[in-house]
C-alpha cells in the first residue's frame, strides 16, 4: 500500500506540475513562451539522464535503492514549496529545473522496487494497481488544488501539501532485501543487443506519452481555446479512464504475455495521436479517454516487461537505462514540440503540426519492437 500511495503522490506531482500549472503559470503570469517550458525541461532531463545511470549501479552494487529512493522523496518534500515564494521567470525554471530532476532520480527507484513488493505471479496486477491508484491522484490532485487555489503559486503549495501527505508512508515503511555486494558492468548491459533494440523501440514509444503530458494543457488552450477549467476537467475526464483501465491491464496480462501486450500499446498510442490530430471540440474528449486508457497501459506495462527480461540483481540499473530511453524521449519530444512552435509561430497549425510528426515515433518504435520480439523468443 506505501509502494501504491507513492504513485498517488508522484501523479500528482506529474499532472499539477509538469502538464498543467507550471506550464501555464510560465505562459500566463511569467511572460514565458512554451519553449522557455520545453528546453527547461529538456535540459533537466539530460542532466537526469547523466546522474541516474550512475546512481543505478551504485543502488545494485551497494543494495540502497530504497535508502536512495527515499532521499529524493524528501527532497521533494522540502523543495516543492519554494515555487510558492518565486516571482519571476528566470528562477521559477532555475527551480523547475532542479526539482524536475530529483523527481526523475526518484522514479527509477520507485519503479526497481516493484520487484520487492510483489511475487512473480501477481506482478502485473500489482503494477496496474499502482498506476490506477497513481490516476486517482491525478483526478484528485487537479480538482483540489484548481478548486482551493486563487493564484497559480498557491496551486504549487496546495501540490506540496498533497505531495507530502501521500509519499511519506513509502518513505516510512519501504524496504528492499540486502544482496551481497557485487559488481555492475554497464558496457555488458548497454551492449546487449536484445535489450539495446528494446531500449530504442521504448523511447520512440515514450516520446509519444511525454510529448502528450507537458504539452496537452496547453494544446487544449491553443488549439481549441479552453480556460484553465475547462483544460483541468479534461485531463481529470482522460485520468478516470486510466484509472479504471489500470488494474484491467494488469489482469489481462495474467492471461496475455506482457511482451505481446505491449504490441497493442504502441499501435493504441498510433491511433491515439492521429485522433488527436483530427479532432474538433467535442471528438476531443473521446480523444482523452483513449489517451487515459493508453498512458495506464504503457505505464503498468512497461516495468513488468523489463523486470521478466533483466537478471534480479540488476534490476535498479536496468531502470535506469530504460529511465535513458525514457529521458531521452522527454527530450526529443519538447526540443521537437517547442522548435516547431518556435519557427511556425504559437498557432492552432503549428500545434496540430507538432503533434503529427510526434505521432510518427511510435510507429517507427514499434518496428524496432517488433525486431526486439523476435530476439527475445531466442533468449
Amino acid at each position: 500500500m506505501s509502494w501504491a500511495l507513492f504513485d498517488f503522490a508522484e501523479t500528482i506531482f506529474s499532472a499539477n506540475i509538469i502538464s498543467v500549472f507550471f506550464p501555464l503559470w510560465i505562459v500566463s503570469s511569467l511572460g514565458g513562451s512554451s519553449y522557455h517550458y520545453s528546453f527547461t525541461y529538456a535540459i533537466s532531463i539530460f542532466a537526469s539522464i547523466i546522474v541516474g545511470i550512475f546512481l543505478g549501479k551504485i543502488a545494485d552494487e551497494k543494495s540502497i535503492k530504497d535508502k536512495l529512493f527515499k532521499i529524493f522523496v524528501i527532497l521533494i518534500i522540502f523543495l516543492l514549496p519554494a515555487f510558492y515564494f518565486t516571482n519571476s521567470l528566470w528562477s521559477a525554471l532555475i527551480l523547475f529545473f532542479f526539482l524536475n530532476m530529483i523527481y526523475q532520480q526518484s522514479l527509477v527507484f520507485y519503479n526497481s522496487l516493484l520487484f520487492d513488493v510483489s511475487n512473480n505471479s501477481l506482478i502485473s496486477v500489482v503494477s496496474g494497481i499502482g498506476v490506477g491508484i497513481g490516476y486517482i491522484g491525478a483526478i484528485v490532485g487537479l480538482l483540489i488544488t484548481n478548486f482551493l487555489s486563487e493564484n497559480p503559486q498557491q496551486s504549487f503549495l496546495i501540490t506540496a501539501v498533497i505531495f507530502a501527505l501521500f509519499a511519506l508512508p513509502s518513505v516510512i515503511f519501504l524496504r528492499t532485501k540486502r544482496n551481497k555486494p557485487q559488481k555492475i558492468h554497464l558496457k555488458g548491459i548497454f551492449t546487449e543487443k536484445g535489450f539495446l533494440l528494446f531500449l530504442i523501440s521504448i523511447l520512440l514509444l515514450t516520446d509519444a506519452a511525454h510529448g502528450l503530458i507537458v504539452f496537452m494543457s496547453i494544446y487544449l488552450k491553443k488549439v481549441f481555446g479552453f480556460a484553465q477549467d475547462k483544460v483541468i476537467y479534461t485531463i481529470a475526464f482522460a485520468a478516470v479512464f486510466a484509472v479504471i483501465s489500470a488494474p484491467v491491464s494488469g489482469y489481462v496480462m495474467k492471461k496475455i504475455k506482457p511482451e505481446k501486450f505491449l504490441i497493442f500499446v504502441f499501435s493504441g498510442w498510433i491511433l491515439g495521436i492521429a485522433m488527436l490530430y483530427f479532432s474538433n471540440s467535442w471528438f476531443i474528449y473521446i480523444t482523452a479517454a483513449w489517451f487515459g486508457v493508453m498512458i495506464s497501459a504503457l505505464w503498468t506495462t512497461l516495468r513488468v516487461v523489463l523486470i521478466r527480461i533483466s537478471p534480479e540483481e540488476e534490476l535498479t540499473t536496468r531502470f535506469a537505462f530504460m529511465s535513458i530511453s525514457e529521458r531521452m524521449a522527454s527530450v526529443l519530444s519538447p526540443l521537437t514540440w517547442g522548435v516547431i512552435t518556435y519557427i511556425l509561430g504559437e498557432t492552432v497549425f503549428s500545434y496540430k503540426i507538432a503533434a503529427g510528426i510526434i505521432g510518427i515515433f511510435p510507429l517507427i518504435g514499434l518496428v524496432f519492437y517488433i525486431q526486439f520480439m523476435r530476439r527475445y523468443s531466442t533468449l
